[in-house]
């Protein structure tokens, strides 16, 4: 429940919703760009979940809740930063493997994955997490894909990402101080 929550944090500025929703739009083959889309998170998704867990198995909780902090601080960070979208040069005449491999290697080490590993540190419950930041990243992505990528120009949805990045850095802050010691 924690990957789902904090991962949909991550994730408010819809980012790859905006990506995935201009890729389908592009192209023709669209249920084929939807499924490797989420391929390539789950591909992800499991390397982080099964890199968490071995590491849960050699540093401590203490660590592993430092490790937690610093990626919800991080995925506030990248909330908060404006970027410029991806640029989609050669998305509407590349093969689907192509786009497969562009998509697995764009979205490895991503804020999602690098708190599903976090998350799966300080349990050992990869799958878990895996499970769970697949959920959160699908619900933070929907309203993009709906809606289409005007949405996050709106002011409410960027209120809605100040405010999932208000949240991520108290909860940072939070679990950094417990690994400290300094609240219960």
């Amino acid at each position: 429940m924690l990957a789902l929550v904090a991962v949909l944090l991550a994730n408010a500025d819809g980012r790859s919703g905006i990506a995935l929703s201009r890729l389908v739009s592009a192209r023709s083959d669209r249920r084929v760009m939807v499924v490797i889309a989420f391929a390539a998170f789950i591909v992800n998704a499991v390397i982080a979940a099964v890199a968490g867990a071995i590491a849960n198995g050699m540093i401590g909780q203490g660590v592993a809740a430092l490790l937690v902090a610093l990626a919800m601080l991080s995925a506030a960070v990248a909330l908060l930063w404006r970027m410029k979208p991806a640029s989609d040069a050669g998305a509407r005449d590349a093969s689907p493997v192509m786009l497969a491999g562009r998509m697995l290697a764009s979205q490895f080490g991503d804020r999602s994955h690098f708190l599903i590993g976090a998350l799966a540190a300080t349990s050992g419950a990869g799958q878990w997490a895996a499970a769970g930041g697949l959920v959160g990243w699908t619900l933070a992505m929907l309203p993009f894909l709906a809606f289409g990528p005007a949405l996050a120009e709106r002011r409410a949805a960027r209120n809605l990402r100040w405010a999932a990045a208000a949240i991520l850095i108290l909860w940072g802050l939070r679990t950094a101080l417990g690994a400290f010691g300094l609240i219960g």
